[in-house]
């Protein structure tokens, strides 16, 4: 893959893009409902970092 896909543009396009389509199947009207369901614990990302190898 080419740097330019992981530019910041298309990075920050594709998570709203990815966003949005959870909110579509998850069925919630906004972004804010959704928001409570997404957010992560600190510790739940440093699971996560952990198991990426980071």
């Amino acid at each position: 893959m080419t740097p330019y896909l992981f530019s910041g543009r298309n990075t920050k396009r594709a998570t709203l893009t990815l966003i949005r389509h959870i909110q579509e199947i998850s069925g919630h009207n906004d972004l804010g409902t959704l928001q409570r369901y997404l957010e992560v614990t600190p510790e739940q990302r440093r699971l996560a970092i952990a198991a990426i190898g980071f």
